[in-house]
């Protein structure tokens, strides 16, 4: 899929806009994600994913892209490491508008 297409389906509410982070870590992911889940990247034009080093610094770049809201995912594998006593595996999702 194209870096349009994909923008295009983002802004179409087609694809959910999304930041993934991982706990400890200061690399965000930005991308979207389809109706079933899949997370789609986007890239640069030198095709490396496109990542940010802040939370701030990921809305900043989706709000250039004319987007203004995304689900903000972090996962840990703390709780995956101590046995989590629900169903999230680990993951907190947050829906946040910029």
């Amino acid at each position: 899929m194209t870096q349009e297409a994909l923008l295009s389906l983002m802004q179409r509410g087609q694809f959910t806009p999304t930041i993934l982070n991982t706990a400890d870590s200061t690399c965000y992911l930005i991308g979207g994600e389809d109706e079933k889940g899949n997370f789609y990247h986007l890239k640069d034009e030198e095709h490396h994913s496109v990542t940010c080093p802040s939370l701030q610094e990921a809305k900043e770049k989706l709000s250039k892209l004319g987007i203004h809201q995304a689900v903000f995912e972090m996962v840990t594998p703390y709780d995956e490491m101590i046995g989590s006593s629900d169903n999230t595996g680990g993951k907190v999702r947050y829906d946040i508008t910029f």
